[in-house]
């Protein structure tokens, strides 16, 4: 979380962990970032614990949980309702391995809102990514990526998803020319469900320099 605030990390043997407090949620925009923003009257705590058994697999849990809306929606909530009973509660699991020149990697998350006159809001968001190194210089990766919304009362009656489920799926090579130069090529793919299946696409070339 970019939030302002404070955070604990370590080691204790094969277990990592980290624990922070912030000023505002994880799901927060930039100008809530800074520490007079919210006046620190609703932080959100998060944290992660993961076990690192050998150098080729972590496997992580994390959790959060604050309110979400900005200080100015207080004004609006329903009588004898405040901020902190609207929360923003996120768990996830993230798994990484690696053997010879191949890595993989792969993340889930699951979170829920509190909204006012609504009710609870749900996403799920996964990603499973792999790696391969060819040559010391060529390497390729690929990368699905995939996001489910919950459905939400209608005020007329019935239930629709309160957003669009979308797929992504990125491929692309790179090639490093010497260790402190090389390029990466990727192309993605992209659909959302709406009336009209919306097909995006994206084409883009990356080139980097380290000193």
């Amino acid at each position: 979380s970019y939030a302002s605030g404070a955070a604990v990390f370590g080691a204790l043997g094969t277990l990592d962990y980290a624990f922070e407090v912030k000023n505002a949620s994880i799901s927060s925009r930039p100008e809530q970032w800074t520490p007079t923003a919210t006046q620190w009257q609703n932080p959100t705590f998060s944290g992660r614990v993961a076990i690192v058994p050998n150098e080729m697999w972590t496997l992580g849990f994390s959790a959060s949980t604050g309110p979400y809306l900005e200080p100015e929606a207080a004004a609006e909530l329903p009588a004898g309702r405040s901020l902190n009973q609207y929360t923003e509660v996120l768990l996830g699991e993230d798994l990484s391995f690696a053997w010879h020149h191949f890595q993989a990697w792969a993340e889930a998350y699951e979170v829920r809102f509190e909204i006012p006159g609504v009710g609870s809001a749900g996403s799920q968001a996964y990603y499973l990514e792999a790696k391969y190194k060819f040559t010391p210089q060529l390497f390729g990766a690929v990368r699905w990526n995939q996001q489910f919304f919950s459905d939400l009362p209608l005020p007329g009656g019935g239930h629709a998803p309160w957003s669009r489920d979308t797929w992504r799926l990125d491929v692309g090579p790179g090639y490093r020319f010497t260790p402190h130069t090389q390029v990466k090529i990727q192309y993605s793919i992209e659909r959302q469900d709406a009336d009209r299946q919306a097909w995006s696409s994206l084409v883009a070339v990356q080139l980097t320099a380290r000193f």
